[in-house]
C-alpha cells in the first residue's frame, strides 16, 4: 500500500472539518463574550444609581435578564432542533448526519480503491467528490446558521408582541386608577356635602333655639343630638383616614409581594443559569479529556513508528552484513551493484518513513493550540461561575431584608385592621344611640307641632328649609347613582382584565407547548449525535483492524526479506502488481500465511453477513408472529361473541312456553262433579258413553302433549349436541391459528371455554326437562284422580264387570308408558350433554 495516498483524502476531511469546528467555536465563543459583555454592563448599571431610585431600575435590570436568558435559551432550542438543510445539487433537504456518513462511505471507498490499485485514474474524480460533498456540507451548516438567525427574528417578534399587551394592560391599569380617582373625588364630594347638611342642621337648630326659648328640655335634647352628630362627623374622619392609611398599606404590601415574586424568579433563573454553565464546563472538561487522550494515542503511534524505524535499521545492518558475507564468497562487481540497489531502495523507505512522522509531529503541534484555548475557556466559565454565585448570594440578602420588612408589615396591617373592627363596632354602637335619639326627636317635634301653632312664620321658614333638605338629598340620590355607575364600570374593565389575563395564559401555554417541542427536537438531535459517535467509533476500530492487518502483512515481508527469498520493492511503479509478484516470489509457508489471511478476512465478512441475514429473518418472524397473535385474538373476541349469542338465544326459548301455556289449557277442564251432574241427568246408558268419550278426549289431549314434548325435547337435544360441536370446531380452528404462538395457555383458555358453555347447556336442559316431568306426573295425578272418580260412578250406575276392568287397565297402562318415556327422555338428553 501507498501511505502517502492511502491517507490523503482521510486528512483532507479531517483538514475541513477541524477548521470548521475551530471557525464555530470561535464564533460561539464570540458570542458568548458579547451575551457576557452585555450581561456585565446590565449589571454594572443599577450599581451606579441613587439609592431612591434603587428599587425601581432593579426591577427593570430583572426584567432585562429574563429577556436576555428566554433569547439565549430560545437560540439554543433552535440550534439543538434537527432541521433539515437543502445541500445536494438537486434541492433536496438532508440533514447534515446523512452528508457525514456519505463523506465517510466515500473515504472508505477511496481508501478501498488505493489498497487495490493506488495508481488509478479514479483516485481524483474521489477526492473531487471529497471535496463537493465537504463543500456542500459547509452550505448546510451556513443554512443552519441562517435558520437560527430566522429563529432569532421570530423570538424578537414574539417579544415585540408580549410587550405590546404588557402596555395594553399598564394603560388598562392606568384607567383603572384613574377611576379609581374618581372614586375618590366623589367621595371627597359626599363628605362635603354631608358637612354642609350638618351645617345646615346647626342653622336649623339655632333657628329652633331662637324659636323655642320657652323649652328647656327641648332645647337640652337638641344640643345633646348637636354634640353627637359632631362626634359622629368626627369619627367618620378619622374613619375615612383610617382607611385611607389601610389602603395605602395594602398597596405597599402587594408592591412588596411583587417585588419577592420577581426576586425569587430571579433566583430561580440564576441557579438554571448556574446548572448550564456548569454543564457548559463539563463539557469543555470532557474535551480536554478528549484531546489529551488523542495526544497519548499519537504519542504511542509515534513510539510504535519509532520502534518499527528501529527494527529497520537493524534489518538494515543484518543485510549489510549478509551482503558482506555474500560478497566475499561471490564476485566484489555483482555484490556491489545488488548492494547499491537494496541500499537506495531502503533509504527510499527511510526518507518516506521521516516524512510520515513529520507529518504526525504537526499534526500533534496543531493540535496544542486548540488544546490552550479550551484550558482558557474553562478558566473564563469558572470565573463567571464565581460571580454568579457572588450575585446569588447578594440577591439572597436581599430576599431576607424583604421578608422581614413583609413580615413586620403584616403585623402593622393585623394591628390596625383589629383597630378598624373595634371602630366599627363603636360606630354601630352610636348609630344605636342616634336612632334611638332621633325617635325621641320626633316625638318632641310632634309635641313641638301641637303647641306651635300660632308661629306661622317660622314653620313657613322650617319648610323651605326641609325643602332645601329634600333638594340636597336628591342631589345625594344623584350622586349615589353616578357612584354605582362608576362602580359597574369598574366591574366590566376588572372583567376585561380578568380575560387580558387569560389571553396571556394561553399564549403562555402555547409558548410552553412550542419549547417542549423544541426540547424534544434537541433530544433527537442528540440521539442522532450519539448515533454518529458510535458509528465514529466503528469506523475507527475497523480502521485499527485494517492497520494490524497491514502490520502483520509488513511483518511477514520482512521476515521473509529476512530469509532472502526474493528482492525488495525498487521502484513506486512495481507497487501496482504487488501482490501477484510476492504470491509468485513467496514459499509455501508465506503463500499459506497469506491465504489463510485472506480466508479468514472473506470468512469474517461472510460471517457479518451471515448475522445481519439472521437479525433481518428474526425481526420479520418476530411481525409475523404479532400479526398472527392480533388475528388470534380477533377470532377470540369473534368467538365470545357467537357464545354471548348463543347464551342469550338459550335463555329465550319459547318451546317451554308453548308446553306450559297447553298444561294450563289441560288443567281448566271441567271437574269431577259436573260429570256426575250430567251422569245423574242423563239417560241410564249415557254415562258409559259419556266416559268413553271423556277418556277419548283424556287420550288425545295426552298424545298431543307427548307429541309437543317429544318436539320440544327433540330440539333442544338438537340444540344441546349441534351448538356445542360447532363452537367447538370453531374454537378449535382458532386454537391452531394460536398454538405457534400460544401454546399451552390457548389451550388451557379454549377447554375452560368449553367446559364453561356444556356446564350453561347441561343446566338449562336438565331445569327444562325437570320443568316438563314435573308437569308431566301433575297432569298424570290429575287425570289418575279423575278417572278413579268416573269409575266409581260406573261402578255405582252399572253392572258391566269388562267394561269397569277395561278403562282403568288403560289408563294405567298408559301412565306407565308416559313415565317411562320421560325417563328415556331425561336420560338420552344427559348421555347427549355428557358426550
Amino acid at each position: 500500500m501507498a501511505p502517502g495516498r492511502a491517507t490523503s483524502p482521510r486528512s483532507v476531511a479531517r483538514r475541513l472539518v477541524t477548521r470548521h469546528a475551530v471557525t464555530g467555536r470561535r464564533t460561539g465563543s464570540g458570542r458568548a463574550g458579547d451575551e457576557a459583555a452585555g450581561r456585565n454592563s446590565l449589571r454594572r448599571r443599577p450599581l451606579c444609581y441613587s439609592s431612591s431610585k434603587w428599587k425601581q431600575k432593579r426591577v427593570e435590570f430583572l426584567k432585562l435578564r429574563r429577556r436576555e436568558s428566554k433569547l439565549s435559551w430560545f437560540v439554543k432550542s433552535v440550534l439543538n432542533s434537527s432541521r433539515p438543510s437543502s445541500i445536494s445539487d438537486n434541492g433536496a433537504n438532508e440533514p447534515a448526519r446523512v452528508l457525514l456518513e456519505r463523506l465517510f462511505a466515500q473515504t472508505q471507498k477511496l481508501e478501498q480503491q488505493i489498497g487495490r490499485d493506488p495508481s488509478s485514474t479514479e483516485l481524483g474524480v474521489g477526492l473531487g467528490e471529497l471535496e463537493l460533498e465537504l463543500q456542500a456540507a459547509l452550505v448546510a451548516l451556513k443554512k443552519k446558521e441562517e435558520d437560527l438567525q430566522d429563529a432569532e427574528r421570530k423570538v424578537v417578534l414574539e417579544f415585540n408582541e408580549i410587550h405590546q399587551a404588557r402596555k395594553s394592560l399598564e394603560r388598562r391599569e392606568e384607567e383603572m386608577a384613574a377611576a379609581t380617582l374618581k372614586q375618590e373625588k366623589l367621595e371627597e364630594e359626599l363628605r362635603l356635602a354631608n358637612v354642609e347638611l350638618a351645617s345646615r342642621a346647626l342653622e336649623i337648630s339655632d333657628l329652633k333655639l331662637q324659636l323655642n326659648e320657652r323649652d328647656d328640655k327641648i332645647s337640652a335634647s337638641q344640643v345633646a343630638l348637636l354634640v353627637k352628630e359632631e362626634e359622629i362627623a368626627k369619627m367618620e374622619q378619622e374613619l375615612i383616614k383610617k382607611t385611607d392609611e389601610a389602603a395605602n398599606a395594602e398597596s405597599q404590601l402587594r408592591f412588596k409581594s411583587r417585588l419577592l415574586d420577581e426576586a425569587n424568579k430571579v433566583v430561580e433563573k440564576q441557579a438554571l443559569e448556574l446548572q448550564q454553565l456548569q454543564r457548559v464546563i463539563r463539557e469543555k472538561e470532557e474535551e480536554l479529556g478528549n484531546s489529551i487522550r488523542m495526544q497519548e494515542s499519537e504519542s504511542e503511534k509515534l513510539k510504535n513508528a519509532e520502534a518499527r524505524l528501529e527494527k529497520q535499521t537493524m534489518d538494515w545492518l543484518t543485510a549489510q552484513e549478509e551482503l558482506r558475507k555474500l560478497a566475499e564468497q561471490t564476485s566484489k562487481h555483482v555484490v556491489l551493484a545488488s548492494s547499491k540497489e537494496k541500499m537506495e531502495s531502503q533509504d527510499r523507505l527511510l526518507e518516506k518513513q521521516l516524512n510520515e512522522l513529520e507529518e504526525l509531529r504537526q499534526s500533534i503541534m496543531s493540535y496544542l493550540p486548540s488544546l490552550r484555548d479550551a484550558e482558557a475557556e474553562v478558566v473564563s466559565e469558572r470565573a463567571k461561575l464565581r460571580v454568579a454565585e457572588a450575585q446569588n448570594e447578594e440577591l439572597k440578602r436581599d430576599l431576607l431584608l424583604e421578608k422581614e420588612l413583609v413580615a413586620e408589615l403584616q403585623a402593622m396591617l393585623d394591628k390596625e385592621r383589629s383597630a378598624l373592627k373595634q371602630a366599627v363596632s363603636e360606630l354601630s354602637a352610636l348609630r344605636e344611640e342616634i336612632d334611638s335619639k332621633t325617635a325621641a326627636f320626633e316625638q318632641s317635634q310632634t309635641l313641638l307641632t301641637a303647641k306651635e301653632s300660632e308661629l306661622v312664620e317660622a314653620r313657613l321658614e322650617i319648610q323651605h328649609l326641609k325643602s332645601e333638605l329634600v333638594s340636597l338629598q336628591l342631589i345625594l340620590e344623584q350622586k349615589n347613582l353616578e357612584l354605582s355607575d362608576a362602580k359597574e364600570m369598574l366591574e366590566e374593565l376588572s372583567h376585561q382584565i380578568a380575560e387580558l389575563k387569560g389571553i396571556l395564559s394561553s399564549r403562555e401555554e402555547e409558548l410552553i407547548g412550542a419549547v417542549s417541542e423544541l426540547k424534544e427536537k434537541g433530544q433527537h438531535v442528540l440521539t442522532m449525535q450519539h448515533e454518529l459517535t458510535n458509528a465514529q467509533l466503528k469506523f475507527s476500530e475497523a480502521e485499527a483492524v485494517v492497520g494490524k492487518i497491514v502490520d502483520l502483512t509488513n511483518e511477514v515481508v520482512l521476515s521473509l526479506n529476512d530469509q532472502g527469498y526474493y528482492a525488495l520493492i525498487p521502484t513506486e511503479k512495481e507497487n501496482h502488481g504487488l501482490s501477484s509478484s510476492l504470491l509468485d516470489r513467496l514459499p509455501d509457508s508465506s503463500k499459506w500465511q497469506v491465504k489463510q489471511l485472506e480466508t479468514e478476512l472473506e470468512f469474517t465478512r461472510e460471517s457479518l453477513r451471515a448475522k445481519e441475514m439472521e437479525v433481518l429473518a428474526a425481526n420479520k418472524d418476530l411481525i409475523m408472529k404479532d400479526e398472527e397473535l392480533n388475528v388470534a385474538i380477533r377470532k377470540l373476541d369473534a368467538k365470545e361473541k357467537e357464545i354471548a349469542k348463543l347464551r342469550e338465544g338459550v335463555m329465550q326459548d319459547k318451546d317451554l312456553k308453548q308446553l306450559y301455556a297447553l298444561s294450563q289449557e289441560i288443567i281448566g277442564e271441567k271437574s269431577v262433579g259436573e260429570v256426575r251432574d250430567v251422569n245423574r241427568a242423563g239417560p241410564p246408558g249415557f254415562g258409559p258413553t259419556l266416559l268413553g268419550l271423556r277418556v277419548n278426549r283424556v287420550r288425545a289431549n295426552r298424545v298431543e302433549i307427548f307429541s309437543g314434548y317429544k318436539s320440544s325435547t327433540l330440539t333442544l337435544n338438537a340444540r344441546v349436541s349441534g351448538w356445542p360441536s360447532g363452537l367447538i370446531g370453531g374454537l378449535f380452528g382458532s386454537a391452531h391459528g394460536l398454538r405457534a404462538a400460544l401454546t399451552s395457555l390457548g389451550e388451557v383458555a379454549i377447554e375452560k371455554l368449553q367446559l364453561e358453555a356444556a356446564q350453561l347447556e347441561v343446566e338449562a336442559a336438565t331445569s327444562a326437562l325437570e320443568r316438563i316431568t314435573e308437569l308431566s306426573r301433575q297432569l298424570l295425578h290429575q287425570a289418575g284422580l279423575s278417572i278413579e272418580a268416573e269409575n266409581d260412578i260406573l261402578l255405582r250406575e252399572q253392572d258391566d264387570d269388562g267394561s269397569e276392568e277395561e278403562c282403568p287397565v288403560e289408563v294405567k297402562d298408559e301412565v306407565s308408558r308416559l313415565l317411562s318415556l320421560t325417563e328415556d327422555l331425561v336420560r338420552d338428553a344427559s348421555m347427549n350433554l355428557l358426550t
